[in-house]
């Protein structure tokens, strides 16, 4: 394989739109109506929120957006990634004006987002906002390092920036100003999410809209955001049992691989539409498992690409990638530590659903096989709850409550399909082909679930297992009397809350979704911890891994961004 081809492989493979180009973006996207509706509704008026899983398409729904005003004009355009916030996480623990900071950070960012569209537009900047952008990278950049700057220059209030919001389009020749927020949700620090969507309420007038990327079941909103009134809600997340699913997803692929790895798909259809069912409407799992089965995520040194897919290869990518989903679920445990009592009991709901499913389809015939459950109505709150986690991990799907009549009212869930696939929970026996899994996922499915209560798929001890898992007083090791308390009840010792970032950052790498071969090797490197591998800045460790090239070095890099990340 030549060395461009090496080169455009290691592109087609990127996994986050925020590392693409205009135009790659351009050339690799695949619309769909659902698509098309979705950027007309970012681009226009109103607040939104983009929902769904990691990796389901938000960033690159974001970015086609940012890209499409760039050139038309018809909006000023700002996209602003906030993914590293959890790194601000630690000043809350030091710092009494930490609130303030990351307000001000949040509202620092808005600024150099809307001075790059001026910049990428080559359009001059207002002087108002050349003003203000120096003392904003200077606030971004030290509060990004771990501190505070000595003397903060940047101060603006949200009523200010508004203010500017409503002026700055009249210098790029639009009438409107559309903020793209993505990875906004600040999942994991509850302070930080309320303050944002504080300022998200704030920032908007009849010329000024903003719209923010959000995770399903853990994005929790300030008491005075409320969705609906608030902001309208647009699911990003493609539906794999929509009928166009499988020919967008083939489409996704020819458009982005070169014609030597289009042309093998082309001659494994039944393999190709297996991989991208098991990807659960994911693009980016999707790609992850056809780029393992083809080979071309190997190091140039080992590869071994493949002229045509096979079978073994793609269950052993699908095995793969469900337990990376479950990596993404267990994390957690660190991230929300409070909760980490919710994600085993959520463990436990994922393991009995599938065994609930297999069951039944153990009876059915290939057409009338299920891959959804349904829990009975009420569903407390506590396992609501553990619900939400699941989604959030891309586990779960909620669909729509259904009533049974006197039987009651059922919340259904559909179940990740490479989950289904590699517990065999579909029940198509020992020897099963590709062919035989996508026939028995593309079948109609709307009127199959299994129904169940919480009680009869966890126990009868499942609510009382959902508690709060509270640190105990350092200095005597008494019990917490609530997630606020500040001094201890018993010695009265202050009560210091632990950083979650700089608890991920000390994770060992074990804790990141990817390949037990790559940890291994990673290991052996001398990389034992997340901050390892972050502080691997060019990479040269990673690549010294066997069978870790572009690809692989990325992919564990952005693995290790998103687990210290949002």
């Amino acid at each position: 394989m030549s060395e461009n081809l090496d080169d455009r492989i290691t592109a087609v493979f990127e996994e986050r739109a925020e590392n693409l180009s205009a135009e790659e973006l351009r050339e690799w996207s695949t619309d769909t109506q659902h698509d098309r509706d979705l950027l007309e509704a970012l681009s226009g008026p109103g607040a939104k929120l983009l929902s769904g899983p990691r990796g389901c398409g938000k960033s690159t729904l974001l970015r086609r957006t940012y890209f499409e005003l760039l050139t038309t004009r018809k909006a000023l355009p700002a996209y602003v990634n906030y993914s590293k916030s959890l790194a601000l996480e630690p000043l809350f623990h030091k710092s009494a004006n930490a609130p303030m900071l990351f307000r001000q950070w949040v509202l620092a960012k808005i600024v150099i987002g809307i001075y790059a569209a001026f910049d990428q537009a080559q359009v001059e900047p207002p002087p108002t906002l050349s003003r203000i952008i120096d003392p904003a990278r200077e606030l971004v950049q030290e509060l990004g390092a771990g501190g505070a700057p000595p003397e903060q220059r940047f101060k603006l209030a949200p009523s200010q920036l508004l203010e500017f919001l409503e002026e700055w389009p009249k210098h790029f020749g639009a009438k409107r100003t559309v903020l793209l927020l993505d990875d906004a949700a600040h999942a994991f620090s509850h302070e930080q999410q309320k303050d944002f969507f504080e300022i998200f309420r704030e920032l908007r007038s009849r010329t000024v809209a903003a719209k923010a990327a959000v995770y399903p079941g853990v994005t929790r909103y300030s008491p005075h955001f409320h969705v609906g009134h608030e902001a309208q809600v647009l699911e990003a997340w493609i539906q794999p049992s929509g009928e166009a699913f499988l020919s967008t997803m083939r489409r996704v692929l020819f458009n982005r691989l070169p014609h030597e790895y289009a042309d093998v798909l082309r001659q494994n259809t039944d393999i190709c539409d297996y991989l991208a069912l098991a990807s659960f409407g994911i693009p980016r799992g999707f790609l992850l498992m056809i780029s393992g089965v083809l080979g071309v995520d190997q190091d140039a040194r080992h590869a071994s690409r493949q002229k045509r897919m096979q079978w073994l290869p793609a269950k052993s990518a699908v095995q793969e990638h469900a337990d990376s989903v479950r990596g993404i679920f267990r994390a957690l445990s660190r991230k929300l530590p409070r909760f980490k009592n919710f994600v085993d009991v959520g463990s436990e709901l994922e393991r009995a659903a599938l065994a609930q499913i297999r069951s039944y389809n153990s009876g059915q015939n290939e057409s009338e096989k299920a891959v959804t459950f349904a829990l009975q109505d009420p569903i407390p709150n506590e396992i609501d709850r553990v619900v939400g986690l699941l989604e959030y991990a891309g586990i779960l799907r909620r669909k729509s409550t259904v009533s049974r009549g006197v039987k009651g009212v059922f919340h259904r869930f559909d179940v990740h399909y490479a989950l289904l696939a590699s517990e065999n929970s579909l029940s198509l026996g020992r020897s099963y082909s590709a062919s035989d899994v996508v026939r028995a996922l593309e079948s109609p499915l709307s009127k199959s679930f299994v129904r169940s209560t919480a009680r009869g798929l966890l126990g009868d001890d499942a609510l009382n297992r959902c508690r709060i898992d509270l640190q105990p007083c350092p200095n005597c090791n008494t019990p917490r009397a609530s997630p606020d308390a500040r001094f201890c009840i018993n010695c009265g010792a202050e009560l210091r809350a632990e950083s979650v970032y700089i608890s991920l950052l000390a994770a060992p790498i074990a804790e990141l979704p990817i390949t037990r071969n790559k940890i291994d090797g990673l290991k052996k490197a001398g990389m034992h911890s997340v901050q390892d591998i972050l502080l691997d800045v060019d990479g040269r460790k990673l690549r010294s891994v066997p069978y870790v090239g572009e690809v692989w070095a990325a992919r564990i890099r952005n693995a290790a961004e998103e687990f210290a990340g949002v």
